[in-house]
C-alpha cells in the first residue's frame, strides 16, 4: 500500500501535537481522593479526561466518558474492532528535576514533563495517527477505538471497570512500553512482609520510625529514619554513617538534629522504574543496611536486621530464595518499594515481577520461609498473571510488519518486567514508544519525549491502523 499521503498529514501535525502534549503535561493527573460523582481518581485526573475526550470530540470523532474511570474515543464500524489502551494517569512529580515537571520544556530536541513518555505523549501519538487515517480517507474493515484509562499506575481498577460496562476491543496495542513488539510481559506480585514490634528493649540506637517510597512500583530515592540518640553525639552518628558510606558503593548516608534528642538519618538513593531496578539506587534498602550496622533498632532491630539480609538493595530476590528465570522471559526483579515504621508495626512491600516459569505459591512460601525466623509474616497484597501473545498471532505478525517498513530496522518480539494495559484485553501487546537503545525515562526525574520519535511514533501507529484495521494482515 502506497501510504505518502498518510505521510503528508502525519507530518502536518507536528506543531500542533507539541502544544497538546504540552497543555496535557501541565495537568498533574497524580491519583487522589474521589472528587465527587465520576471522579473516582480525584480532580486532577478528572479534569485529564475531560481534556482528552474534549480533543477526540474536536477531531470529529465519537467520545464516551465511563464513569470517570477511563473514556474512549472511537472511529469506525466493523466485524470487529482494534483497541489501542493507553492511561492519562501519572506517577507522583518526584524529585530531582532540572525541568518543570509541569511546564512541556523543549531542549535539545525533547519534551520533558511527567507523563511526557509515561503515557500521555503515546496515547496523543495514538490519538493523531486515527485522525491522521481518518483524514486520508483510508477504508477499514474493523473498527478503531482508543481507550483511554485513569489508574493504569495504582492497580488498574479503571479497565476492570470498564470491561464491566462495555465489550473490550478483540485485538490491539498498548503504546506504553517499546518498539519492536513486547508479546511477553512478567507476571506480577506484590508481597507485604510486617512485624509487629515490642518496646525499646534498651536499645543504644531505638528506631523511632521508618519512611521510604510512595508507589510500590518505582525504586525509593530517599528513606529516613527517626532515632533516639541516647547521649550518642550527632558528630560521632555522622562518623559512623560516613565509615558505613566507605564501605559501601553508592551509598549517600546524612544525619540532621531533631528535637527531644533525636535525629533523623536520610539515606539518598536514585529513582527508577520497579520493572528495572537495576537502573535505580534504592533508598530504602540502603537505610535498612545501614540501621543494621548501627545496630540500630530497638524492638524493632531484629525485623530490621532480616529485611537487611533478606532484600536489602538486591534486585534479584537472591536472598529472599525466590531468584529464578527462563529463557523466553527473562529473571525475576525484586523492588523494595514501600517500607514504613511507626513504633508499632514495621512493614515492607516487594514488587516483584518474574518469568513465566515462577510459580506465585512458591514464592510466597519461600519468603515466608525465609523471614520467619525473626517473627515476620508475609501476605499477598495483589498479583497478575503473566502475559503471552504467540509470535504467530495476527497483531504481532501485522505490527512486526508495519515496524519494520516504516523504520527499516530488524523487527522481533521480547519480554518485558513492565505490566502495561495490555493484559486487560484480549489479543494486545504493548507496541511503542521508545525505541531500541532509547534510556527507559519513565517514573523518574527529567522524563522527556525526543520529538522525532514522537513524530516517527505517530506515523507507525498510523500505518498499524491502515494495515491491520484496514484488514492487509491474514488471519
Amino acid at each position: 500500500m502506497d501510504y505518502t499521503n498518510l505521510d503528508r498529514i502525519v507530518d502536518s501535525y507536528r506543531d500542533e501535537l507539541i502544544e497538546n502534549i504540552r497543555k496535557w503535561i501541565s495537568i498533574p493527573s497524580v491519583q487522589g481522593e474521589p472528587a465527587g460523582e465520576n471522579a473516582p481518581f480525584g480532580a486532577q485526573v478528572r479534569r485529564m479526561l475531560d481534556m482528552a475526550l474534549e480533543d477526540g470530540r474536536r477531531f470529529g470523532f465519537e467520545v464516551r466518558d465511563i464513569d470517570g474511570y477511563a473514556g474512549d474515543i472511537s472511529y469506525g464500524e466493523g466485524a470487529q474492532t482494534m483497541g489501542m489502551l493507553a492511561h492519562l494517569d501519572v506517577v507522583p512529580l518526584g524529585d530531582g528535576w532540572t525541568h518543570d515537571p509541569l511546564g512541556g520544556e523543549i531542549d535539545g530536541g525533547r519534551l520533558y514533563g511527567r507523563g511526557a513518555t509515561d503515557d500521555k505523549g503515546p496515547a496523543l501519538c495514538a490519538l493523531y495517527a486515527m485522525r491522521a487515517v481518518k483524514e486520508a480517507g483510508i477504508p477499514l474493515k474493523d473498527g478503531v477505538r482508543l481507550i483511554l484509562g485513569c489508574d493504569e499506575e495504582t492497580g488498574m481498577s479503571d479497565m476492570r471497570h470498564y470491561a464491566s460496562k462495555l465489550k473490550m476491543p478483540d485485538y490491539g496495542f498498548s503504546p506504553d512500553a517499546e518498539f519492536p513488539v513486547i508479546n511477553i510481559e512478567k507476571g506480577g506480585i506484590n508481597l507485604r512482609l510486617s512485624k509487629l514490634t515490642g518496646g525499646e528493649d534498651g536499645a543504644k540506637l531505638p528506631v523511632l520510625s521508618l519512611y521510604a517510597g510512595e508507589r510500590p512500583n518505582v525504586v525509593p530515592a530517599e528513606a529516613t529514619a527517626t532515632v533516639a540518640l541516647n547521649g550518642l553525639s550527632l558528630e560521632a552518628l555522622n562518623e559512623r554513617l560516613s565509615e558505613i558510606e566507605a564501605r559501601h558503593a553508592r551509598f549517600c548516608l546524612s544525619a540532621i538534629a531533631e528535637e527531644q534528642g533525636r535525629a533523623k538519618i536520610t539515606a539518598t538513593g536514585v529513582n527508577a522504574h520497579a520493572a528495572m531496578p537495576e537502573r535505580g539506587v534504592n533508598a530504602a534498602g540502603m537505610l535498612l543496611i545501614a540501621l543494621k550496622e548501627l545496630g540500630a533498632g530497638g524492638g524493632s532491630s531484629q525485623a530490621i536486621a532480616m529485611l537487611a539480609d533478606a532484600v536489602g538493595m538486591e534486585y534479584t530476590g537472591d536472598s529472599l530464595g525466590i531468584a529464578c528465570e527462563d529463557e523466553l522471559s527473562g529473571a525475576l526483579t525484586c523492588n523494595l518499594g514501600i517500607l514504613r515504621y511507626d513504633g508499632m508495626e514495621l512493614s515492607a512491600l516487594l514488587d516483584i515481577r518474574y518469568p513465566l516459569c515462577a510459580s506465585e505459591e512458591l514464592m510466597l512460601g519461600q519468603a515466608a520461609k525465609r523471614v520467619a525466623p525473626a517473627g515476620m509474616s508475609v501476605c499477598c497484597a495483589s498479583s497478575h498473571t503473566p502475559l503471552h501473545v504467540p509470535a504467530d498471532s495476527k497483531i504481532v505478525r501485522g505490527l512486526l510488519k508495519v515496524y519494520h517498513e516504516v523504520t527499516g530496522l530488524p523487527a522481533y518480539t521480547i519480554a518485558i518486567g513492565g505490566g502495561t494495559y495490555s493484559r486487560m484485553m484480549p489479543n494486545t501487546v504493548a507496541f511503542g514508544v521508545c525505541f531500541p537503545g532509547d534510556m527507559d525515562v519513565c517514573h523518574i526525574a527529567d522524563e522527556y519525549i525526543d520529538l522525532e520519535k514522537l513524530m516517527l511514533g505517530v506515523r507507525i501507529f498510523a500505518h498499524a491502523i491502515a494495515e491491520i484495521a484496514g484488514g492487509h494482515i491474514e488471519e
